[in-house]
């Protein structure tokens, strides 16, 4: 089987970087280009290297035939079809794995003096730490290199490889985005064809290898491309979201302008901490600002072991404490918030700092359950989302047309 690539295709095996990462629509052709990145460059006498896919079953029903059909160039090899193994003459290996078995991953190193070691196909699709924990330790002994394929899948962990390898990421990482129509393998009628069928988050994810959040979002109104915005001038009024966790405290520094507009400009983040704590820091890093919307569950709770409620520690702090006499219905929160980011006219009345990392990822990542509830089975989602929430509730309420002003 020969295999021709174009000049784009050769200018990213030839790339010097160490951690490549290559996101795609479907069809592109990520695999041939896997099996060329794997097979190019000379096996040294004992050397291993690995292609690995999300699951087993896929490497063996993908991959594997592609690799057989190679391999009837490269002469002599010993092929096991139950370990999905070739072996060649000099006792080099390449071993097609799955990420479900990490234990068959450990303890064996990849590559020789910087050779291509490793191929992740569909990376998006691996359990987020695969890389680092099990494949990273595989490469040290040698320095050699790894390809991280995927189409996305959200912006999960896939997408933060994908930053490391653009201007201002990690030293040593290089990443493309190509569409399935980009050079890709599939005419460009079938494409036009295929997306007649899809719907427009689909086609986008799926053929034009965009990161979108996908699934029932509890925040469906954000778009980072449209809401995730540098903050050039800060709005006169100043102040604070706050959810109260022993986890994860959440508070987030936000804005108002003359318009009307919301801005959330920064936050903060106490893992294992408490009111008292998260009081002192606030005080510390934004003084001037007094106004607080917190959980109104903090009437009545505390995250300290004392008598004093989390309102009531605030409030003692200084901070002018705006919240609700009870929780109000996680669906009107949601309400609210979304219409505060696009209302049904289009218009956006909120944005987002780049600082607000943890908010950001709240807003894409955190989904609805069947009741229309905030998905509470991550516990690292959330957070930040309930912080924002509360203040939306309050001031621009889901059941009323107009948002009122911010009042202090």
């Amino acid at each position: 089987m020969e295999i021709k690539l174009d000049d784009i295709r050769w200018s990213i095996l030839k790339h010097p970087a160490q951690h490549k990462v290559l996101c795609t629509g479907r069809r592109w052709g990520k695999s041939v280009l896997s099996a060329v990145f794997l097979l190019h460059q000379p096996f040294a006498p004992g050397e291993r290297r690995a292609y690995i896919s999300p699951y087993y079953r896929q490497s063996k029903l993908i991959m594997f035939p592609l690799m057989k059909e190679l391999m009837l160039s490269f002469g002599e090899v010993k092929i096991n079809e139950t370990e999905l193994s070739f072996r060649f003459a000099n006792g080099a290996e390449l071993a097609l794995k799955g990420a479900d078995n990490p234990d068959s991953l450990r303890g064996i190193s990849l590559g020789h003096n910087g050779s291509n070691g490793v191929v992740i196909d569909e990376m998006a699709y691996c359990k987020q730490g695969f890389f680092e924990e099990i494949v990273m330790p595989m490469l040290m002994d040698h320095s050699s290199k790894a390809m991280l394929c995927s189409t996305p899948s959200g912006y999960n962990h896939f997408y933060n490889y994908y930053l490391a390898g653009q201007p201002g990421g990690k030293p040593n990482w290089k990443s493309w985005q190509f569409k399935t129509i980009e050079h890709g393998m599939i005419p460009k009628k079938a494409v036009l064809e295929a997306k007649k069928s899809m719907t427009k988050d689909q086609y986008l994810q799926e053929l034009e290898g965009d990161f979108l959040t996908t699934g029932n979002k509890a925040v469906w109104n954000f778009d980072r491309n449209i809401h995730v915005k540098e903050i050039v001038d800060m709005p006169p009024t100043l102040f604070f979201g706050q959810d109260f966790n022993v986890s994860m405290m959440a508070t987030i520094l936000m804005g108002v302008y003359t318009d009307g507009t919301v801005v959330a400009i920064d936050e903060l983040a106490l893992t294992n901490s408490n009111t008292e704590e998260m009081a002192r820091e606030m005080k510390k890093k934004w003084p001037n600002v007094t106004t607080t919307f917190p959980d109104p569950a903090g009437r009545a709770l505390s995250t300290t072991s004392n008598n004093r409620s989390d309102h009531a520690i605030l409030r003692e702090f200084g901070f002018n404490v705006r919240a609700k006499s009870k929780a109000p219905l996680q669906k009107d929160r949601l309400y609210s918030l979304n219409r505060l980011l696009m209302n049904s006219e289009g218009q956006i009345k909120m944005t987002v700092s780049p600082k607000c990392v943890n908010l950001i990822r709240d807003y894409e990542l955190t989904q609805r359950d069947k009741h229309g509830n905030l998905d509470k089975s991550d516990l690292s989602l959330s957070h930040f989302l309930d912080a924002s929430s509360y203040y939306s509730d309050l001031v621009h309420p889901a059941y009323r047309r107009t948002a009122t002003s911010l009042e202090f």
